[in-house]
């Protein structure tokens, strides 16, 4: 191991337990003092095929047959580089990446037994978590406080092997040690840190801690850190409650629904990635049907275009629709067959008009003779008032006296009488 890596690691600001910083205090020490050299090896990852399962969605679905679960460990305490054996956060969350990508693992799962660590240790993690493409569940054996619970606050489900496991230790911290910036050790030696005229700030929540005021590296590194720890639990756990984020250690049956999911095994686990694999798969299907519509053009259904107010029920703004092919192709031939018989109707409205016109054209024409038969009675009984004699016969002849006609039937045919005459 490189000293320079464990030194990376230990940088702080910690998300940890008590008892998590209290056994690895003597491994440093130890590795320091050159006490420990030689490390054992945590579990490897390994890939488990989905056929070992009994019951579970790959015997349903040829879809994941021969396929495999990855199944890798976040044990001790999370580093962000390799060291005392264990593959740091920045390693786990590589592997994850590269499993990911491989045609033959179809989810993942991220077994768990620690008590947390260092921040950055979370944040390479969580990073890595959000890529996935594949599901993944968090499986608690053992411990899962602060730091880990943070990290497997990312997965899409969280199994607690047993329902005494420890879960919760949700908090920041860090621990400060060293001489005040002048002092004097048992030997008389003085030592002193100075700093610049113009770096009044450096260092300037350390030494207030060394002298005992610990409100400026509160306020200055673990509050932000510890704000942000309780937001992204919040918005990873929507359910957990308030008095949950304050630093307290719980048994996995009492925060089965908020800060974990389920109590179950590692089959549990499985059967799990299998049924989010498995409605992934089906969603990827609908996704696929939906992308095909999106190809479609809007042209190829005329009918349902020629009606804006449909069209923008029918179709998002990108010419989407959720619709399927053989629904859209119902749609437009209903339209077309509802527009066969807009024509019929708007050639027969257009025959009526034409024989309305007909129609209002002669009684214009039938106004018209009447109105000109009327002038000439007019103008006959004009020239010829009642009981005034008009002598039609040749000189010296009987005289015809005209009477005025009862009716227009009798003056039309005294009319034609008097014409023939």
């Amino acid at each position: 191991m490189e000293l320079s890596n464990l030194a990376l690691n230990l940088r702080g600001p910690w998300m940890i337990s008590p008892e998590e910083a209290a056994a690895i205090t003597p491994i440093i020490k130890g590795v320091l003092r050159g006490y420990i050299t030689e490390f054992d090896k945590g579990p490897s990852p390994c890939r488990i095929s989905c056929d070992t399962l009994v019951d579970a969605p790959a015997k349903r679905s040829s879809a994941f047959a021969g396929k495999s679960i990855y199944v890798t460990y976040l044990t001790g305490t999370m580093l962000k580089y390799d060291s005392c054996g264990e593959p740091g956060a920045r390693t786990i969350g590589n592997a994850l990446l590269d499993a990911d990508a491989d045609p033959e693992i179809i989810g993942h799962i991220l077994v768990a037994d620690s008590g947390g660590g260092a921040v950055d240790a979370v944040d390479e993690l969580a990073a890595a978590i959000r890529q996935l493409s594949k599901p993944i569940v968090g499986f608690i054996d053992g411990l899962a406080a602060s730091a880990c619970i943070y990290t497997l606050s990312y997965c899409n489900r969280i199994i607690a092997h047993n329902e005494m496991d420890t879960v919760g230790c949700i908090g920041t911290m860090c621990e400060v040690s060293g001489w005040p910036a002048f002092h004097k050790d048992p030997d008389g030696m003085v030592h002193a840190r100075i700093y610049a005229d113009s770096s009044a700030d450096k260092n300037g929540a350390y030494e207030q801690a060394l002298q005992g005021n610990f409100q400026v590296i509160r306020e200055e590194r673990l509050n932000p850190r510890n704000e942000k720890f309780i937001a992204d639990m919040k918005a990873n756990r929507p359910d957990a409650r308030d008095d949950q984020l304050t630093g307290k250690d719980y048994f996995a049956r009492d925060v089965v629904g908020t800060l974990i999911d389920s109590i179950g095994s590692f089959d549990d686990a499985m059967k799990t990635v299998l049924k989010l694999a498995e409605e992934q798969l089906q969603q990827t299907g609908e996704q696929q049907n939906h992308q095909t519509i999106n190809m479609e053009t809007k042209n190829n259904y005329p009918h349902l275009v020629a009606i804006p107010a449909l069209t923008e029920q029918v179709f998002d703004a990108d010419g989407s629709t959720t619709m399927q092919p053989s629904q859209l192709e119902a749609v437009e031939a209903a339209l077309a067959d509802a527009a066969g018989h807009q024509d019929t109707i708007a050639g027969l409205q257009a025959d009526l008009q034409a024989a309305n016109d007909t129609i209002a054209a002669r009684d214009a024409r039938i106004k018209e003779l009447e109105d000109s038969l009327q002038a000439a009675i007019e103008r006959a009984e004009g020239a010829a008032p009642a009981g005034i004699k008009v002598n039609h016969a040749p000189e010296g002849g009987a005289q015809e006296e005209i009477k005025p006609a009862e009716s227009f039937d009798d003056a039309m045919k005294t009319c034609q009488e008097f014409l023939k005459k």
